[in-house]
Formats: structure tokens, C-alpha cells, sequence
């Protein structure tokens, strides 16, 4: 066991990692310290035991399961913590079975999510979307033969001219509102089979 570094308490160690922005309470400590008892070793002291407070930390920084507190809620840089050795934690098996069970337990949400209709596959946005525009690029081609009509009545316009006219801001909308669409609906896709294709 490495003699060396600052061995405290538990209930230190807590108040340490704390004040460093890495909110923690001694139970939750103690627990945490079981659970990686491999990487991070105890060391009794009477009726307490000690942690190697620069391991710990470091451990802790490398756990992608923690998150930190936000540097706003951080205390003032005076009471800033000794850095911890580099190099020194490498992991354990035991942080890459957390990581396999969080990213399983993350797998079924999301299966039990979409078949409870909470999510939708970006290739049924992609489909759903582009019969959207067509319908409503039918439904525009029709309003505006009944307009062009109406308005040609009403303000004497020539009613050729201004089906052109109604056309062409149609067309130019609708060209915008696609573009627009297809981009969202190309990014979700993108971003749906980048996830797909990542291995497990």
C-alpha cells in the first residue's frame, strides 16, 4: 500500500472533495469507497479509515458518472485542493461494469420509451415530414386557383398575372420551408444512425 500522499478521514475527504466542487456526503463517500475498494484502498486508523485523498480525487475526476458542481457554485479559488498525482489511476473492472450496466439501463429506457410511442424513429420524422410539405403544396396549389380568381374580381387585376404572381411566392415559400425542414430532419437521421452504428 502507497505510504505516500495525504491519507483523512472519510468524513474529511467529503468536506474536501466538496469544497472542490465535487458535492459529496460522507455515506455517499463511504458507499463509494466500497464500491471501488479495488482502486481505492483503505487504511484503518482506530476507529476510522483513511483514503489516500489525491487517488481519491483523481478517481472521482475520471468517473464518468460524476458530475461535478458548476464553477458558479464552486467555493473562492483560497481553498483550492492539493492537485492529484497524474498518471496514478488507470481504472478498474469495476468502473467499466458501472459503465456497461448505466448504458444498458439506457438501452432499455429508450426500447420501453419507444414502445410506449414517446419516441419516434427520425426515419418516421423524415417520412411523416415529407408528405407534410407535399400535402400542403397540394393544399396551396388549390387555395391559390380559388384566390387568384376572387381578388382578380374584387380589385380588377388580371387574373393571369396574378396566378403567376401567387405562384411564384408559393413556390419560394414553400422552397424555404423544405429547405428548412430537410435540414432538421437530415440532422436527426445523422445523429440517429451515428448512435446506431456505434458499437456496444
Amino acid at each position: 500500500m502507497d505510504e505516500q500522499g495525504e491519507w483523512l478521514s472519510i468524513t474529511d475527504a467529503a468536506a474536501r472533495l466538496t469544497a472542490a466542487g465535487d458535492a459529496v456526503d460522507r455515506s455517499t463517500l463511504s458507499r463509494y469507497l466500497k464500491q471501488h475498494g479495488e482502486a481505492l484502498p483503505l487504511r484503518a486508523a482506530g476507529k476510522s479509515n483513511l483514503v489516500e485523498f489525491g487517488a481519491l480525487q483523481q478517481h472521482r475526476q475520471e468517473n464518468i458518472r460524476i458530475r461535478s458542481m458548476p464553477a458558479e457554485v464552486r467555493p473562492a479559488p483560497g481553498r483550492a485542493v492539493a492537485a492529484p498525482a497524474p498518471g496514478r489511476f488507470v481504472g478498474s473492472q469495476a468502473d467499466g461494469a458501472a459503465r456497461k450496466v448505466q448504458a444498458d439501463a439506457e438501452m432499455r429506457e429508450m426500447d420501453l420509451s419507444l414502445r410506449r410511442k414517446e419516441l419516434v424513429p427520425a426515419i418516421e420524422v423524415d417520412r411523416a415530414g415529407r408528405s407534410a410539405v407535399a400535402l400542403m403544396q397540394s393544399a396551396y396549389e388549390q387555395a391559390l386557383e380559388s384566390e387568384a380568381s376572387s381578388a382578380s374580381l374584387k380589385y380588377g387585376w388580371d387574373e393571369r398575372t396574378l396566378r403567376i404572381v401567387l405562384k411564384q411566392l408559393v413556390r419560394k415559400g414553400l422552397e424555404a420551408f423544405n429547405r428548412e425542414l430537410l435540414k432538421s430532419i437530415d440532422t436527426m437521421t445523422r445523429s440517429e444512425e451515428g448512435t446506431a452504428g456505434q458499437p456496444d
